[in-house]
């Protein structure tokens, strides 16, 4: 039965199973079996509106970049991240470069927690931001340094050795904690980084493919599922969930597999084990759509 159950819990880390169980749960709004929630269509075009608006406001030839971390590094009229992406569209930057590019957005997107209403972080060149962008700001400046990295020649990489000995004042210092500038959950923060280096480290056969174990190595092993060049958007988020998933703090599980972020709502009911979970891994999303630019 447990082998049944992990079989039927890896099918909840699919993008697949996000959206199935999404139409499911709007279609028990809509026939009004959710206590908590109604769904009045008669809204729906207003909110349309607005989004298109929005859109147009800032993208007005509608060429829009995807929801990634990259967002974050671009502050001050400035594209801070622009080290690793091309320099024009279809250039093939290298490998290693793109291990790099993996390295940083992963554990920049780990690093992406709530800040806090009262933190802030100061660029070098004066630029002082907060929440995702400071976070963001403040993760790749430690990249730079050479923070999570194991090589002092090589700064610009994460490796799995680093990332498990990387402590709270690492991140202390990295992120200009003071008693006048506090930042929310740091410990946490700290206790991620450590659990990414221990997967990491125990999974050369992902992420160390063509280097020592660094979260960038999931690189190769994704442009090893690639047939021909071609690699469905599905497979990265599968990934993800299925390599960096054990990193999470633990909350729901079935037959020994973490679900990571998937929940537990009583009106949606199955005919096995499943019953009840609603996937989400929001996070894990967003991580995917921050690896499709390198892998371009």
């Amino acid at each position: 039965m447990a082998g049944a159950d992990a079989v039927l819990a890896r099918g909840l880390l699919s993008a697949v199973s996000v959206r199935e169980r999404a139409h499911d749960m709007l279609r028990l709004c809509e026939e009004g079996r959710l206590t908590s929630w109604r769904l009045d269509r008669a809204r729906l075009p207003a909110v349309t509106d607005l989004v298109i608006l929005t859109m147009r406001a800032n993208y007005p030839t509608l060429d829009i970049p995807f929801h990634a971390r990259w967002r974050h590094f671009v502050i001050g009229g400035r594209d801070r991240g622009d080290a690793w992406r091309p320099a024009r569209p279809g250039q093939v930057i290298s490998a290693d470069l793109a291990r790099s590019a993996f390295d940083l957005a992963i554990v920049s997107v780990l690093l992406d927690a709530g800040a806090g209403p009262d933190w802030r972080y100061k660029t070098a060149d004066g630029f002082e931001t907060g929440r995702s962008e400071g976070l963001a700001i403040a993760s790749l400046d430690m990249f730079e340094r050479g923070a999570f990295s194991a090589d002092p020649a090589a700064p610009r990489r994460a490796d799995a050795d680093r990332l498990m000995t990387i402590g709270v004042a690492d991140l202390v210092a990295g992120f200009q904690v003071t008693d006048a500038n506090p930042l929310v959950g740091i410990e946490g923060r700290a206790r991620l980084l450590n659990g990414l280096g221990r997967v990491v480290a125990a999974r050369p056969d992902v992420f160390a493919m063509q280097d020592t174990p660094r979260p960038g190595g999931l690189f190769d092993h994704l442009a090893q599922v690639a047939v021909n060049g071609v690699l469905p958007a599905p497979k990265i988020l599968e990934a993800v969930l299925t390599h960096l998933g054990p990193i999470w703090p633990s909350r729901l599980s079935l037959g020994g597999v973490d679900l990571g972020d998937a929940w537990k709502h009583p009106a949606l009911v199955r005919d096995d084990a499943t019953t009840g979970i609603v996937p989400f891994h929001k996070l894990s999303q967003w991580l995917s759509y921050s690896l499709i630019e390198p892998l371009q």
